[in-house]
């Protein structure tokens, strides 16, 4: 990314949309934009670089939300396994703390025996999680910190026959196809094509208003709105807004 965004720098644009892969790593050249008074947006994932807005979906109390629902429907009790995103990630620090929060406020008898990266990727986590259940095989349910992780501990259950309770966060179509059918109990969805517009507004104001990159104080925070998608409310999610 710091080698697109250079170029980028150079050509004077007046705006640059970024999902950083490395929130650290890409920090200098956010810095370097803004000394070239040039917005950066940041979009789901954050930097620790403070630039003009970060438009998100709510990873926290999403996933306070997630521990909740999925916490009720497994009864208030059992064991629970993470299948995780590689550290360095932002959004994999508050998608997994507020999980672990929420399970703490709403379901406290609920334990976490294992917290284990999977890459965000559906063939890493099946492994990861059969490699999880020979040392527990009591597990009860499990949390994919992105949809593909849930999506490859379902495929998991289905070829051993486990009745699981399996929640994933993102709300891609295939995921919510899966709650349909049965096969996954639950995803944090998120109107991604409405996140999108809101971001271009930003970026058309910043671009066309006359604000310079270096006049913010503070950087701007969009937090998106949420459905917990289960069988009851996967219903809601029109064909039009599923990606």
């Amino acid at each position: 990314q710091v080698s697109l965004m250079d170029p980028l720098i150079s050509q004077g644009v007046n705006v640059i949309f970024l999902q950083p892969v490395d929130s650290v790593g890409v920090a200098p050249s956010i810095a370097k934009a803004k000394r070239a008074v040039i917005s950066v947006i940041t979009l789901n994932i954050d930097a620790t670089e403070p630039h003009a807005a970060h438009v998100e979906m709510n990873h926290y109390f999403g996933a306070m939300d997630i521990a909740k629902a999925m916490g009720d429907a497994m009864g208030g009790k059992g064991k629970v396994a993470i299948l995780n995103a590689p550290p360095g990630i932002i959004i994999r620090d508050q998608r997994t703390n507020g999980f672990t929060d929420g399970l703490k406020k709403y379901h406290p008898d609920i334990q976490v025996v294992a917290d284990q990266v999977a890459d965000w990727d559906r063939k890493k986590a099946q492994d990861v999680l059969t490699t999880i259940l020979a040392a527990h095989p009591d597990i009860t349910g499990v949390y994919g910190v992105n949809d593909s992780m849930a999506m490859g501990a379902m495929d998991v259950a289905k070829d051993k026959g486990l009745k699981l309770v399996i929640f994933g966060n993102d709300g891609e179509k295939a995921a919510l196809a899966a709650i349909e059918a049965g096969d996954m109990t639950g995803t944090q969805y998120t109107d991604v094509f409405q996140q999108g517009r809101l971001a271009a507004a930003v970026a058309t104001v910043l671009a066309t208003g006359g604000v310079s990159a270096k006049a913010f104080a503070s950087q701007g925070h969009l937090l998106m709105p949420y459905i917990i998608a289960t069988k009851e409310t996967v219903g809601q999610i029109q064909p039009s807004q599923r990606w």
